[in-house]
């Protein structure tokens, strides 16, 4: 008897800590729908404040999905929101901006996101990103368009990858390896904006 209920209770363990991970998946998903209604929401308003209390799952306040921007990669079938701040909440929905108050088509502007681990949400394609291939990013005014030069391994440390380089318009975009010790950091340079 003792050793069934030790099985049982095992077994039980191992469905707990198999369902974990779709949890906090069906948890994000939530997140990222509400955050895609309240885009909307915000974008059919015309400036006019919206009531945002009616979305359930909304971790953002209206302040800061104005200036929630979109990555298109059309050779990996990216399109991602991009968030204005880096946390680890906000990794988990989205990409994120790394420095603050950045300006597309200005300097180096720069984007996190995770690798996931499931399905193509995030940065999971961006190592089949091949130099020459283009990358767009959508303001709600604006698109810059950059051309992917450079994709390369770089330790956690390099950081000097995300400084601004004297009369280069970048785009640098950051994942980690898929065994999360360094992280691969992809570059374009700014050819135009539509």
């Amino acid at each position: 008897m003792t050793k069934r209920k030790i099985g049982l209770g095992l077994m039980f363990i191992g469905v707990i800590l198999v369902s974990i991970p779709f949890y906090y998946e069906w948890k994000q998903a939530k997140q990222v729908a509400a955050l895609e209604e309240a885009l909307a929401m915000v974008a059919e308003s015309d400036e006019n404040a919206v009531d945002l209390a009616t979305i359930k799952d909304l971790p953002f306040s209206e302040e800061e999905l104005k200036g929630v921007l979109e990555l298109e990669i059309p050779s990996i079938d990216l399109k991602q929101k991009i968030l204005t701040k880096t946390t680890e909440e906000n990794l988990s929905i989205a990409l994120t901006q790394i420095k603050t108050n950045q300006t597309p088509g200005e300097g180096n502007f720069t984007i996190a996101g995770h690798r996931g681990y499931r399905g193509d949400r995030h940065f999971r394609q961006l190592p089949n990103v091949e130099v020459g291939d283009k990358a767009y990013l959508h303001t709600a005014k604006q698109t810059f368009i950059y051309k992917i030069t450079t994709s390369e391994v770089i330790e956690p440390t390099t950081v000097e990858v995300l400084e601004d380089r004297a009369g280069k318009n970048e785009l640098t975009l950051i994942t980690c390896t898929l065994d999360g010790k360094d992280r691969i950091a992809l570059k374009g340079t700014l050819v135009g904006k539509k």
